[in-house]
């Protein structure tokens, strides 16, 4: 807001409606660090990316990869190299002709009368640094290439490549295919792993790789490394929190802050060995800043909040 007068002193604030008055706590972030005397962040407050990925054992952590299509190749679970987890995806070229690896193929994409973005994602690595694979898109038969990474060197380190096509509006429904296979003819091994397909109505951006293991906020829509994945809306109220002072030197003050800066003139003071929890739900959608009178005391705790 620019141009700011005294008078718009209504809109500075944001009353919870009834509804989120009585919402009941849905996020969480717990944390242990140690502070310093410059002011740091726990929390910053938003929603974040939302996404999903209808790849199932995208990480290759279940046995069974059947959802895996091997295509002038050997296909196999690795533990020998992981970019996420204990395994990734194996393929081993037949050295034949260019184009040998595998693919996944999606569940059918409804028809719609606006545009919709698929994209795709994963990380390879190579047995040795040598030879190149590309990831694509492709149609239900894979005769039809609709996108592709490009040329990617096998390297012995993981590389992330990604693809984006847009689907029409009103274009019938369809399955797709992502395929990784080998640019030109070799028979070098390579791993693929953090595999990753979505489907989006908003943009044609790929999201951050999502599986349900992941961490906070994310989860699997069934069983573990068996089902879909998605990563739900982070905190953007914070609701309430509970903050202890580990340190036992009694000049190490904690000092934490809502919305603002962290100082001995904002903060609430946590005195060493002590605990702040707040016991009526808070309202702010910012950030929760903390800094430390002197030293590095350690703080724990959690923050609680809602997506509103």
């Amino acid at each position: 807001m620019a141009n700011e007068r005294h008078t718009d002193f209504r809109e500075w604030e944001i009353d919870s409606s009834t509804r989120q008055s009585v919402h009941p706590y849905t996020k969480y972030a717990p944390f242990r660090s140690a502070l310093s005397t410059t002011a740091s962040t726990l929390k910053s407050v938003g929603q974040g990316e939302i996404a999903t990925n209808w790849v199932i054992n995208p990480r290759v952590e279940a046995a069974d990869i059947t959802m895996y299509t091997a295509t002038g190749t050997a296909i196999s679970r690795s533990t020998a190299q992981q970019s996420v987890g204990a395994a990734s995806l194996l393929a081993n070229p037949a050295n034949s002709v260019a184009g040998e690896g595998w693919y996944w193929e999606s569940p059918g994409i409804p028809f719609s009368v606006h545009p919709q973005f698929l994209t795709v994602q994963l990380e390879h690595r190579g047995a040795s640094a040598a030879s190149a694979v590309k990831l694509e898109i492709r149609n239900a038969a894979g005769t039809t290439v609709l996108a592709t990474s490009g040329s990617s060197n096998l390297a012995t380190s993981w590389t992330r490549v990604t693809a984006q096509y847009t689907v029409p509006a009103s274009t019938t429904g369809a399955v797709y295919r992502l395929y990784l296979t080998t640019t030109t003819q070799h028979n070098i091994d390579f791993y693929a792993d953090k595999i990753m397909f979505e489907i989006r109505g908003d943009t044609i951006a790929v999201s951050t790789y999502v599986d349900g293991a992941s961490g906070l906020n994310y989860s699997w829509t069934g069983t573990a490394n068996a089902s879909t994945s998605k990563k739900q809306p982070d905190m953007t109220v914070v609701k309430g929190i509970q903050i202890k002072n580990e340190s036992g030197t009694s000049a190490e003050i904690v000092y934490v802050a809502f919305d603002q800066t962290a100082s001995s003139t904002t903060g609430i003071a946590v005195l060493a060995g002590a605990t702040f929890e707040t016991n009526w739900p808070l309202n702010f959608r910012d950030k929760v800043s903390v800094i430390s009178a002197s030293g590095t005391p350690t703080v724990s705790g959690v923050i609680w909040g809602t997506h509103n």
